[in-house]
């Protein structure tokens, strides 16, 4: 005799309905402790990561990324100049604009390829600069950095560590200079060492895997717009468990309205 269908309760039918909204909301991108966490912080939705799990099976549904990596990074080759890492895998900041990490990755759509850098600050985890081109080169840092000088009013860069891993860019003449005329401090990675600049190298795998359920990626010009629509959401929507499940704008705002 076949077992009766168990029917859900008012309670199933409630959760269900304010995790699909959130599933729907990222493209499928979110998993079973970020929806709890964010549905909790965000929402004042109680509900527990296992109770989750249990309904996001009923309603046969699973978190889409960490499947197929869509997109290449691109390290470069080596140059002259290698810094000490000043960061030393310390990845908390109190106060932002003291340390910044930044990396470039390569993105292929169909034929064309193209590169993107970016810069986070640890404070709230930010990406506070994102500039793409054709070439990886210590041009486009350079446009990076000052992106955030002049969104930021930044007349220098006194007291700002910035880290990156020991690609051509960051180890060039240029970047050396650059240092010296904004007064940042430059940090490196070990070579070959990922872990070091864990944080940016997570944001980039975020957006790798998340981006193509998101968006449509057949078309260069179209997703060289959209990215810049994911950086928004990134830092405006997008709840992270380091942060409480709290966007970065969203954890920047309590910090200020706390000090």
């Amino acid at each position: 005799m076949a077992q009766p269908q168990k029917s859900l309760s008012e309670r199933d039918q409630i959760d269900i309905k304010v995790i699909q909204s959130l599933y729907d909301f990222t493209g499928g991108t979110i998993g079973v402790k970020r929806i709890a966490g964010e549905l909790k912080e965000n929402h004042d939705h109680i509900i527990n990561h296992k109770r989750v799990q249990r309904l996001m099976n009923e309603m046969n549904i699973k978190s889409k990324i960490r499947v197929k990596k869509y997109f290449k990074s691109k390290k470069d080759a080596q140059s002259d100049w290698v810094y000490p890492n000043l960061l030393n895998r310390d990845f908390n900041a109190s106060l932002p604009n003291r340390k910044w990490v930044t990396d470039i990755s390569e993105i292929t759509v169909e034929e064309d390829k193209f590169y993107i850098s970016a810069i986070m600050d640890l404070c709230n985890r930010e990406i506070i600069a994102f500039k793409m081109s054709d070439s990886p080169s210590a041009a486009l840092v350079e446009t990076t950095i000052k992106q955030v000088m002049k969104t930021r009013e930044l007349p220098d860069l006194t007291n700002v560590i910035i880290h990156s891993d020991q690609g051509s860019p960051y180890k060039s003449y240029k970047y050396k200079n650059l240092a010296k005329k904004l007064h940042f401090s430059p940090s490196m990675s070990r070579k070959a060492n990922c872990w070091d600049n864990a944080v940016i190298e997570s944001f980039f795998s975020h957006l790798k895997t998340e981006f193509p359920h998101l968006y449509a990626t057949d078309n260069t010009k179209q997703v060289k717009k959209d990215l810049l629509l994911y950086i928004t959401y990134y830092n405006e929507n997008r709840g992270q468990k380091r942060l409480g499940y709290l966007s970065p704008a969203a954890y920047l705002k309590l910090k200020h309205s706390a000090s």
